[in-house]
């Protein structure tokens, strides 16, 4: 069997392979993108997961200095004093999480930000006659968290409180996540 090759053909089948390592680079390029902002949505998620046990810990233990790990200083501050006015009040609050949601999280360089929709029941107890003075009631959330990652860690800088719903008697109803992305704010102050 005898080939004959023209010029022409070489040509056109470099061609070829040069079209098939283009859409190859391509292809890998996209998966290692999607793989790298999976891997960032569970970090966000993970930081968001320890702010909320986080409440309830707080609740329990009266502790806040483990915030600092994953929360801006100011916003763990925030929360100190929210506690602090409680405990003044005499009263402290026990909480569980029934439900946690998460929107799409969207990314700007090293910010992101993500809503949540957060069904909670809350109770509150006297601390000196361990009595509950609020009988426990189901508060859903609408929250948005505003993250920037430093030094390779997610840490929440902001929190906003979008809304709230709050029903007396138990509710078995799941929130929905609004499918509207979030996109995050371009320059975000770091002091």
């Amino acid at each position: 069997m005898v080939v004959i090759l023209f010029p022409g053909m070489m040509l056109a089948q470099c061609h070829k392979a040069a079209k098939v390592r283009k859409y190859l680079f391509t292809i890998v390029t996209l998966f290692c993108v999607t793989t790298l902002y999976a891997n960032e949505d569970k970090y966000i998620k993970d930081a968001l997961l320890k702010y909320n046990y986080g409440i309830i810990k707080m609740g329990k233990s009266g502790e806040t200095q483990f915030f600092k790990e994953f929360v801006k200083e100011d916003v763990a501050v925030k929360l100190q004093v929210w506690f602090e006015s409680w405990k003044f009040s005499n009263l402290t609050y026990i909480a569980k999480i029934n439900d946690l949601r998460f929107s799409p999280i969207a990314y700007n360089e090293n910010n992101a930000t993500i809503r949540t929709m957060e069904n909670w029941t809350f109770s509150y107890v006297n601390l000196a006659t361990k009595n509950v003075e609020l009988e426990p009631t189901n508060i859903f959330y609408k929250m948005q968290y505003t993250l920037q990652k430093q030094n390779g860690k997610w840490m929440i800088i902001a929190i906003k409180h979008l809304g709230e719903e709050i029903f007396t008697k138990p509710n078995i109803h799941k929130p929905s996540v609004e499918t509207k992305k979030e996109e995050p704010k371009e320059k975000i102050p770091t002091h």
